[in-house]
């Protein structure tokens, strides 16, 4: 990969087009091509793996300004390589606290080639991944042996064309399967090798985003291989049987074109993935063992967490016959609170944000009591820290603003916060 012609911002950059342009040394007309199409390729992605929403601001163009999005890492398309910084410099923190909670988190990159590829190079940007999910399926799925028949020896009587003969079956390795697995799980070992020089020429936030995604790629290869356990003694350079469809993937190392155009991606959406990092801190923060009760939900020491979801809804439920989606909701005995979390700096809540928060607090809040947190990166100093009200017949409603972020030590603050959702009215 060349990294000649590069376009650098930071997430939630408003831009020039024409100054960035000359800045990077490419036409005007080239980038706003290369935004846009990068804002396609992530509009196809509507919901993460684990059926999470992304609703993460995309990079966009209008008129002579562009929007550099809230996604982190490395796109590629018509010979532009644009790199998208992290605004926070401890970004690889938050992937480490999420996958502390939650285990391997390559479930958060948006990586493909599928989109806009056609280059044999593009193996690891994507299809790696898909051609790992395709042989672990093999691998777990398909017989590793086969029985076959073996004339002139065993106890069975078999009639043919030249009369009654014995036979009997012996089992033998399934050669086939042990070479498409063998040839794939080469291939996306070479693919994780060859990208590792990338890593270094890329800004320190994102190195870390696609270094991660390089190892999250280098421990499925481990995974398929430890499925299929005797790996190292299957034959190689034999036929592939019936499993040529995934030869075939391996061998050809990349995605059929789509309009056309060359490119690649590794991306994370940053909004999503600070609502999984001011969840995982909130897990952490009540200090005991949890266990799942649910998707996306753990308890711990008599506390609920749901992620993305609420435990209860009065009337949003009946009205849409969905739930309500807050970013954190907290269950405590018969308390139940919402933590809503901001990528940025808060001086207030745009009008919006506001009437979300208190429509989740007035559906699923109980007892009268309406609580909730708002994390953010950072606070002005026109912010104030805790806002409280009394709304009428007896019900008295407070929400508490928490700075969390990477950069600092959230810990404490997060304990606050969680000891404010918890405390009486």
């Amino acid at each position: 990969m060349s990294y000649r012609l590069r376009c650098e911002w930071r997430e939630g950059e408003v831009f020039s087009l024409g100054e960035r342009a000359r800045e990077c040394g490419v036409a005007e007309e080239t980038l706003r091509s290369v935004i846009l199409h990068l804002r396609a390729a992530l509009g196809e992605y509507r919901r993460l793996p684990g059926g999470l929403r992304v609703d993460t601001p995309r990079p966009d163009v209008r008129g002579e300004k562009a929007f550099g999005g809230f996604w982190v890492g490395v796109y590629e398309w018509g010979g532009v390589t644009v790199v998208v910084k992290p605004r926070v410099e401890k970004y690889g923190e938050m992937l480490e606290r999420v996958r502390r909670l939650f285990g391997d988190v390559s479930w958060l990159y948006l990586a493909t080639s599928g989109m806009y590829a056609a280059d044999i190079r593009l193996a690891i940007w994507g299809e790696a991944a898909l051609l790992l999910g395709e042989l672990w399926h093999l691998a777990s799925r398909e017989p590793r042996f086969l029985a076959v028949r073996v004339t002139g020896r065993g106890g069975r009587i078999g009639v043919g064309p030249r009369g009654v003969y014995l036979y009997g079956r012996r089992r033998v390795r399934n050669t086939a399967l042990a070479n498409a697995v063998v040839l794939g799980l080469r291939r996306v070992a070479e693919a994780v090798q060859n990208a590792e020089g990338l890593v270094d020429e890329l800004p320190q936030g994102v190195r870390g985003v696609v270094r991660e995604y390089l190892a999250s790629v280098a421990r499925g290869v481990e995974a398929v291989a430890g499925e299929a356990e005797f790996a190292a003694s299957w034959a190689d350079g034999e036929g592939v049987g019936p499993y040529w469809h995934v030869a075939a993937k391996a061998v050809r190392g990349h995605a059929a074109t789509r309009g056309g155009a060359p490119g690649r991606f590794v991306m994370i959406p940053s909004t999503k993935l600070y609502e999984l990092y001011v969840y995982s801190l909130f897990a952490e923060a009540l200090g005991a063992l949890h266990r799942e009760c649910g998707r996306f939900c753990l308890e711990a020491g008599g506390v609920k967490l749901y992620f993305n979801a609420a435990p209860l809804s009065r009337l949003v439920k009946k009205m849409s016959r969905r739930r309500p989606r807050p970013d954190v909701a907290v269950e405590s005995g018969k308390l139940v609170a919402v933590v809503e979390a901001k990528y940025r700096e808060l001086s207030r809540l745009d009008l919006p944000d506001a009437l979300r928060l208190a429509g989740y607090l007035a559906d699923v809040a109980q007892n009268g009591a309406l609580k909730a947190v708002v994390a953010a990166l950072a606070l002005s100093d026109k912010a104030r820290r805790s806002i409280r009200a009394s709304i009428g017949n007896g019900v008295e409603a407070a929400v508490y603003y928490a700075v969390v972020n990477p950069d600092g030590d959230p810990a404490d603050e997060v304990r606050r916060a969680l000891d404010f959702l918890r405390s009486e009215p």
